[in-house]
């Protein structure tokens, strides 16, 4: 589990409902969620220009309103570590290819 610091104390008005806080309760932390495979296989349904934002949506599980919430700078260090997930992700889709081919050649 990975928590980041916000810039700002930040109001999520479905975060706080969901968590029964106080409608008004300005967090100063986010706690982010690992991505799981099943994250990058349900971005495929969403256009490309979409894709970083639900991957956002489900790292922090934040809502499509909640996530607006966010300063410039926070929503930049969740990118962040969005694309660290992405990159591990596809060395490993390399690898894997890797190793197909490499088994390929052998034959």
């Amino acid at each position: 589990m990975t928590e980041i610091k916000l810039s700002e104390p930040t109001i999520f008005p479905d975060l706080n409902r969901i968590e029964e806080k106080e409608p008004n309760y300005a967090r100063t932390q986010l706690h982010l969620n690992n991505l799981k495979y099943k994250h990058f296989r349900s971005i495929v349904s969403y256009p490309e220009q979409d894709q970083m934002h639900h991957l956002m949506m489900s790292m922090t599980g934040l809502s499509e309103d909640d996530i607006g919430e966010l300063s410039p700078g926070d929503a930049a260090e969740i990118s962040g570590a969005v694309f660290e997930a992405m990159r591990k992700y596809m060395e490993l889709g390399q690898k894997i290819a890797q190793g197909l081919a490499d088994k390929k050649d052998k034959k």
